[in-house]
């Protein structure tokens, strides 16, 4: 460490305390010398660093202005939280209160996941900057996907002591078995209530959102193309969340936004998660979702909006792959069938895991047997499709046999569907694997 404090972080309002009126007097008048200068307070930073800093030794003779500039000088550092000096006889002490060292960490991620591929991530997070605010950011890139998510929050972040933040993403997707792309990109700030420990908590935000639907495919659904362009909306939102901390048996969301701007709707959803013991080790988790996208008004929304399931959100289909769609034969190149995606405005999923004792106590791997059920449906859409539109509430199901793992290098999990009771359109995929390690 140099001998003297050079950069800040930020510079915060300090404290002078001149407690000794003689002090103040004398060396407002003629200056005063002191064959001792003390420090204390200091922990991250030497006597002498502060010393050096202020710009005082023993057996000089200072004025009042020369204390002030020693103040200043300490001030301008942001390194201290409060600084008081005061005398007794001969001795100046000088007595800090350092401002908490902020911490960081740079993480790296490399994984696999049978929706997106292989992928990479690149983490940052920085605690205790800018007044015990916190920083978080992840990037995280694969041959489909490019996602960036940032959050910088509090307990104390907004006026009077509110906890909250300011939430932002960037997504953008260029799957292969689709045919068209988009992009998203959000900034929310937010307000919490209630905290980890509280049964009812919660979070008011306002959200401006931007998406943009390109390189749409000349044979893709005529309900695809006329929602091709870019949308900017901006509303308030609300979640609440009631739960038992104590147990961690049970919890039940609930979350609500609003957005007016190029469209205006609602977007709404209830869900629910149970993690409840059987017998021994043997317990059963259970989540479940049922959720609404809708136009208000005359107002309709579009594919980057409207929800599918699959994958992890419903194995046994691939991603995306439990939507409705728009079959059009002969519409592709040389007379193929084509099948557009559309996504549904209501949804409604139910993923249960009978979960068993782990294999190996070295090597946490627990099995389970799961059985998901889910249906997507309501295109909404005033287009009409380029030919059968296919879109119907029936319920589809999945059964089969899971293996999770969660370890310091990071997560596993796989699936393997059994059986599944899909439509004629759905895409199926009876094996589904993601795993991940940061290091």
């Amino acid at each position: 460490m140099p001998n003297y404090l050079k950069f800040s972080k930020l510079g915060l309002a300090m404290v002078l305390g001149l407690s000794n009126p003689t002090l103040a007097q004398d060396v407002l008048d003629d200056g005063r010398v002191f064959t001792t200068i003390e420090v204390t307070g200091n922990k991250r930073f030497r006597d002498g660093d502060v010393l050096a800093t202020a710009d005082l030794q023993p057996g000089v003779p200072y004025t009042r202005d020369d204390i002030v500039d020693a103040v200043e000088a300490l001030e301008f550092t942001g390194e201290f939280r409060n600084v008081r000096i005061f005398s007794q006889g001969d001795v100046l002490t000088i007595v800090v209160e350092e401002e908490p060292e902020f911490s960081g960490a740079l993480t790296f991620g490399l994984g696999y996941d049978t929706d997106i591929g292989f992928f990479g991530t690149v983490g940052v997070q920085l605690a205790d900057i800018l007044d015990r605010r916190n920083l978080r950011f992840q990037l995280t890139g694969s041959e489909e996907v490019i996602r960036g998510d940032a959050d910088f929050f509090g307990d104390a972040f907004w006026p009077g002591d509110r906890a909250g933040g300011i939430r932002a993403n960037f997504a953008s997707f260029d799957y292969d078995d689709t045919l068209f792309d988009f992009e998203t990109g959000s900034i929310s700030p937010y307000l919490t209530f209630g905290g980890a420990d509280a049964r009812l908590s919660g979070e008011l935000r306002v959200t401006a959102l931007w998406t943009d639907i390109s390189s749409v495919d000349p044979s893709a659904s005529a309900i695809i193309q006329s929602e091709a362009g870019s949308r900017f909306v901006a509303g308030p939102g609300v979640s609440l969340n009631w739960s038992d901390p104590a147990s961690d048996l049970w919890s039940i969301g609930a979350s609500v936004d609003a957005y007016g701007g190029d469209t205006d709707f609602v977007d709404a959803s209830l869900g629910f998660e149970l993690n409840l013991p059987i017998a021994g080790e043997t317990r059963l988790r259970s989540s479940g979702r049922i959720g609404v996208v809708t136009g208000i008004g005359d107002d309709t929304i579009t594919v980057a909006d409207r929800r599918t399931l699959g994958g992890s959100s419903m194995r046994g289909f691939a991603r995306g792959g439990l939507t409705p769609v728009d079959f059009c034969a002969g519409c592709g190149v040389g007379g193929t069938d084509v099948i557009t995606e559309l996504g549904g405005e209501r949804y409604a999923v139910l993923q249960n895991d009978l979960m068993f004792r782990s294999l190996s106590d070295a090597f946490p791997l627990t099995p389970s047997v799961f059985f998901d059920i889910g249906t997507v449906w309501d295109v909404g859409s005033p287009t009409a499709p380029s030919g059968v539109l296919i879109d119907d509430q029936r319920w589809r199901t999945s059964v089969g046999l899971a293996l999770t793992a969660e370890t310091q290098l990071g997560d596993f999990s796989a699936s393997y569907a059994i059986d599944t009771d899909a439509e004629t359109f759905d895409d199926t995929q009876r094996f589904g694997l993601t795993f991940s390690a940061q290091f």
